[in-house]
């Protein structure tokens, strides 16, 4: 597989060594969109029937799994719509199908009925326990389950719009992970733990289910670089034939988006700094004109 051109990792301190891959891999990280392409190619010519979470999922409900190779591609897109355009159009022009997970951050709806309409699965990246979190500014796992009513209540809102907003069916969706929800210790896919909820919504399968992954003989994340992939290089599966892959991806590791990415830091510093309560436009002082560009999502399509 092709791996992308990356320059040597200057000598620095630990610290600054991170501070260093932070910087690298998000604002010089070149385009990885042919390594993923050469990644589909090796699996078709190996025999892998490439399927998005939903199809996958209709095959385990009909009884018609078989010893496979089975490859599942699974994206979230966290960020960064112009690089999910750029992975679809692989998946799209190698003719095989995936599922392309949105936040409310990233919801496009006409790409998402692109993306069902081209085969393949696009659904929802749902946040709400860590959404809810912030908001209340909850501090424990204790904090958010006696909140729990109302966070179901706020999914079950925001899922009911983007199914009307899409005409998409959503059977399947995906939780998001967030950098509250680790200092929490609570899931997001904790919410979908009532099956009546699932039931009146429509939900079939929460991609993190049980009755999902006892089928997967290896699971493979990206990362940021230098760790482009977390658990194993997920060609080295498909080059034994493991019968069963699932592969996750998220835009953000797969090719650097300046404006995106910035604009995703400075956020991310926003909701630290309003969940300690501390007043984010003092602090940030001649950037302060920005936020409202920056949290309406308008440097999206900048760059």
């Amino acid at each position: 597989m092709e791996k992308p051109k990356v320059t040597t990792t200057p000598h620095f301190s630990a610290p600054l060594q991170k501070a260093w891959h932070r910087f690298y891999s998000d604002f010089l990280l070149p385009s990885r969109v042919q390594e993923f392409r050469s990644l589909l190619e090796q699996a078709l010519a190996r025999g892998y029937q490439v399927h998005s979470i939903a199809s996958i999922w209709e095959k385990i409900k009909a009884g018609q799994l078989q010893d496979g190779p089975y490859l599942v591609l699974r994206l979230d897109i966290d960020t960064d719509l112009r690089t999910t355009r750029a992975l679809w159009q692989v998946v799209r022009e190698m003719g095989v199908q995936a599922s392309f997970y949105f936040r409310l951050s990233t919801l496009d709806v006409n790409l998402m009925r692109e993306i069902h309409a081209s085969g393949s699965e696009a659904s929802y990246h749902y946040e709400e326990i860590a959404t809810y979190a912030k908001r209340h500014r909850l501090k424990s796992r204790a904090e958010v389950e006696a909140h729990m009513p109302a966070i179901r209540a706020l999914f079950a809102e925001n899922y009911r719009r983007i199914k009307a907003l899409t005409g998409l069916p959503l059977h399947t969706v995906a939780s998001h992970g967030d950098w509250l929800n680790r200092r929490l210790g609570v899931i997001n896919h904790e919410l979908l733990q009532d099956p009546g909820l699932r039931e009146e919504l429509g939900i079939e399968l929460e991609a993190y289910d049980p009755a999902l992954h006892q089928h997967y003989t290896r699971r493979y994340s990206d990362g940021a670089y230098p760790n482009l992939w977390l658990d194993g290089d997920p060609l080295e599966a498909i080059q034994k034939g493991l019968p069963f892959v699932e592969v996750l991806m998220h835009p953000r590791h797969w090719e650097a988006n300046i404006a995106v990415n910035l604009q995703d830091n400075l956020l991310r510093l926003g909701e630290e700094l309003a969940y300690r309560r501390l007043g984010l436009p003092h602090l940030l002082g001649p950037l302060a004109p920005l936020w409202p560009l920056l949290q309406t999502g308008i440097l999206e399509t900048g760059l």
